[in-house]
C-alpha cells in the first residue's frame, strides 16, 4: 500500500485540477499550517481555506463496500473540507460546521448519509460570507 502522504498528495492534486477546470483561482501555502492544504478564491481579496481529505477504497463490511469513512480531524481552521474518493474518483465539498467527528459517504452521491448533498458541491465554494446582499 502506498505511504498515506502520496495518497494525500494526490487527493490535493486532484481537487486543485478539478479546481481550476471549474474556473477558480487556486494558491498552495508553501507550509501546511492548521490543516490548510489550498486556498481558493471566491471574490475578490477573498480566499476560502480548504482542507482535503483522501481515502483510496471504500470501507469493507462483511467483504462488501459500505462507503467511505473520513474521521481523525486534527484542526477545524479551514472553512471547507473537501473529501475525496479515489475509487469513484469523487469529491464532497463539505463545509467544516457540517463534519462533526467524522463523516460516512458512498462515493458516488448516492447514500443515505446527511452528507451526500455535497456531491460535487463545487458551486458553494463561490459564496462569499462577506458579500451583502440586497433584498
Amino acid at each position: 500500500m502506498e505511504h498515506p502522504a502520496i495518497i494525500g498528495g494526490v487527493g490535493e492534486r486532484l481537487v486543485e485540477a478539478e479546481l481550476l477546470k471549474q474556473g477558480f483561482v487556486v494558491a498552495t501555502p508553501s507550509v501546511d499550517i492548521d490543516g490548510c492544504d489550498l486556498l481558493v478564491e471566491c471574490g475578490p481579496n477573498y480566499f476560502h481555506k480548504l482542507q482535503v481529505k483522501t481515502s483510496k477504497l471504500p470501507a469493507l463490511e462483511n467483504h462488501k463496500p459500505t462507503g467511505y469513512r473520513f474521521t481523525n480531524f486534527t484542526s477545524r481552521a479551514a472553512d471547507f473540507c473537501i473529501f475525496v474518493c479515489l475509487l469513484h474518483h469523487a469529491f464532497y465539498i463539505v463545509p467544516m460546521s457540517k463534519v462533526g467527528s467524522g463523516i460516512k459517504v458512498a462515493g458516488d452521491g448516492s447514500g443515505h448519509s446527511k452528507h451526500e448533498k455535497y456531491f460535487s458541491a463545487w458551486h458553494i465554494l463561490k459564496e462569499n460570507p462577506h458579500e451583502k446582499t440586497v433584498t
